[in-house]
């Protein structure tokens, strides 16, 4: 598995393979496609100037399990408490995942309560 940082403001395409907004957990075949279009001279430069970041990640070991449900680890909670307005906003327009979305909106309200965050995260959740 490959992580990608998009830290631009716009999805990008690398050869094929969609790279939106914020970090990507890219599967070997999209990572492998995105390995050939790193050498554009285009995506070059944004490697360079750190707005897209490439890392990867080794294989993790096969675990056995009773189920063949997949364990994944728990998701960031981006700290939108200590963001501004704008910039808390851009962290959860990044979110799908709803149980998420509802701790995010819990910890803001339980907080500053800020109207503009509590309706960002509302209409995300519908």
């Amino acid at each position: 598995m490959v992580k990608v940082e998009n830290k631009t403001q716009f999805n990008r395409v690398i050869n094929g393979v969609m790279v939106k907004r914020g970090l990507n957990n890219l599967l070997s075949a999209d990572a492998d496609r995105l390995n050939q279009g790193i050498n554009d001279p285009l995506v070059q430069s944004l490697v360079k100037a750190g707005q897209l970041v490439i890392e990867s990640t080794q294989p993790q070991p096969a675990q056995a399990s009773a189920t063949s449900a997949s364990v994944t680890e728990p998701a960031q909670v981006p700290d939108v408490a200590n963001m501004n307005v704008a910039d808390a906003t851009n962290a959860i327009n990044t979110i799908s995942d709803k149980t998420l979305l509802k701790q995010l909106l819990r910890a803001e309200s339980a907080g500053a309560n800020r109207k503009g965050v509590v309706d960002v995260i509302n209409a995300r959740l519908k």
